[in-house]
């Protein structure tokens, strides 16, 4: 790719730097505020996902125990007019041999029938308590999902609003770019790579901004003057402070 050629000079070129800085700044806050949507929606998703799991499992197994109380307080019933047919059998029976047997029909039926009374009453217990947490359950599902469903959607309208801003920083971004050589633009990025993304700074109190480490006066001239200087401690591109001054200055006259 052939090198651009603009028409700037090197400290326009710097203060254009300083706000694709700026903008670069702007992205990589914008990305990192991104990045953890992923995560809170899957948050959200799995909360209502597990309450939607928690809801039907109990709900099934209050099913299953209206089923088991059915069968059951059939069966009580069936225990309960067995046992009177064989009370109503042993005023009939004529031996001692029919009167035993008869007696064991009954007893055994009586065992059926404090069985079934017992798991009756174990089984009202588990549906009354099934039925408050299905209740309590369905009420808390109603409610995280309306807030969840919400946020989710604030979630995505705030993804593309930060997309749409990104989208307008990289345009600003690029059409900045065209007016910088591609040879300093180049050192910026290269720069920015291996200084936490700060390439240019100013100069503080005759020393660089980025590191503190003090500057020869002859540096501070040549900066001064609108020249390339890179700090020989930290490697950043240092600028004028007064370059700084005329950027606030172009900001409060907007």
């Amino acid at each position: 790719m052939p090198e651009k050629k603009p028409q700037l000079s090197i400290k326009e070129q710097l203060k254009i730097l300083l706000k694709i800085q700026e903008y670069d700044s702007q992205l990589l806050e914008l990305q990192m505020r991104k990045s953890f949507f992923p995560d809170l929606l899957k948050q959200l998703k799995e909360e209502i996902k597990n309450l939607e799991a928690e809801f039907k499992e109990k709900s099934e197994r209050l099913t299953e125990v209206k089923k088991e109380l059915d069968l059951m307080e059939l069966t009580l019933k069936q225990e309960e007019q067995a046992l009177k047919d064989s009370q109503d059998k042993l005023l009939k029976v004529s031996t001692n041999k029919e009167y035993d047997a008869v007696q064991m029909e009954i007893e055994s039926h009586k065992e059926k029938i404090a069985e079934a009374e017992e798991k009756i009453i174990v089984l009202l217990d588990e549906q009354k308590s099934l039925e408050k947490e299905v209740a309590e359950l369905e009420e808390k599902l109603k409610k995280t999902k309306e807030l969840n469903e919400s946020r989710i959607a604030e979630i995505k309208k705030n993804s593309q609003e930060i997309n749409q801003i990104i989208e307008r920083i990289k345009a600003e971004k690029a059409r900045l770019e065209e007016k910088v050589s591609m040879r300093l633009l180049n050192k910026y990025r290269q720069i920015r790579q291996g200084q936490q993304g700060v390439a240019v700074v100013p100069v503080v109190d005759r020393a660089c901004g980025g590191c503190h480490q003090a500057l020869p006066p002859q540096r501070i001239q040549e900066i001064r003057a609108g020249k390339l200087v890179i700090c020989e401690s930290c490697g950043r591109i240092l600028v004028d402070p007064d370059i700084l001054k005329d950027e606030e200055d172009e900001d409060k006259g907007q």
